[in-house]
């Protein structure tokens, strides 16, 4: 069985990254199109995200107690920090688009199935 985050009807495999060099590494060098990547922490805080050596643009999903409170482009390669500027406990990144394509938006409801 796979990990696998739900956002309201839809669900992904995803991988989970819960340690910091998971969390540093992210989808680092992850060639098109990327896996999904599920960023889960322990604690509440404002986090910001960057593009750094990542060449595949991504849908970068910010939630709070799983609801989706914000999505930031994540464009390859930038060092531009993004997120909002209140706190989260859990990042999903997806290819580009597919916030469009399944409907995902801020008040959507999101969790993480672990295997």
């Amino acid at each position: 069985m796979k990990d696998k985050v739900t956002v309201d009807q839809n669900e992904f495999e995803t991988l989970v990254a819960i340690t910091e060099e998971e969390h540093l590494q992210g989808l680092m060098e992850k060639p098109w199109p990327p896996p999904i990547m599920t960023f889960a922490f322990d604690n509440l805080d404002v986090r910001k995200f960057w593009m750094h050596n990542t060449p595949s643009p991504l849908d970068i999903i910010f939630c709070r107690k799983n609801k989706v409170i914000a999505i930031c482009e994540g464009k390859p390669f930038s060092l531009d920090l993004v997120g909002p500027d209140e706190p989260i406990d859990m990042v999903v990144e997806m290819p580009k688009g597919h916030t469009n394509k399944y409907n995902i938006k801020n008040g959507s409801i999101i969790n993480i199935k672990y295997s």
